[in-house]
């Protein structure tokens, strides 16, 4: 690990959550590092603050001789289909950049910001992601939209 709070960094700027309102944040533990399998994706239940949602949770492999790894929260709502079936999508790269391609309709999206790149009008929600010990933590709202 590079440090004990791996914070997906590209992934704290998305349009859908401000990394300015840090102090109305709180993180929440979604899973173990062992639950992790690098180069996939995992659906993960969240309930925090009396709202539910589910995640998509991506990690994408450590280069050679290395432990790092690279995580991602999306949505796992596909708002095309209504399915939650994100976290099922092949992983690719578009530019370099890390994407995800929904398994229906096959629209691609972001993994750092969560944007469409087939469709201007869609997002997925992001969530900040990071390795904390051995616990794979998400950051969520203390507010109505915690999720």
């Amino acid at each position: 690990m590079t440090s004990p709070e791996l914070a997906m960094t590209r992934n704290t700027a998305s349009p859908h959550h401000s990394a300015t309102a840090t102090s109305s944040r709180r993180w929440v533990t979604l899973c173990q590092r062992e639950d992790l399998v690098p180069g996939s994706g995992v659906a993960a239940w969240l309930e925090a603050d009396g709202q539910a949602c589910q995640i998509a949770l991506f990690t994408l492999p450590a280069i050679a001789d290395s432990d790092d790894l690279t995580l991602f929260a999306i949505d796992h709502h596909d708002p095309v289909s209504g399915a939650n079936v994100i976290a099922r999508g092949l992983l690719g790269d578009h530019a370099g950049e890390p994407l995800v391609i929904s398994p229906l309709y096959k629209q691609r999206y972001r993994l750092s910001d969560g944007q469409c790149l087939d469709e201007d009008t869609l997002a997925l929600t992001v969530w900040p992601v990071r390795l904390a010990g051995g616990e794979v933590q998400i950051q969520c709202q203390r507010t109505d939209d915690a999720c």
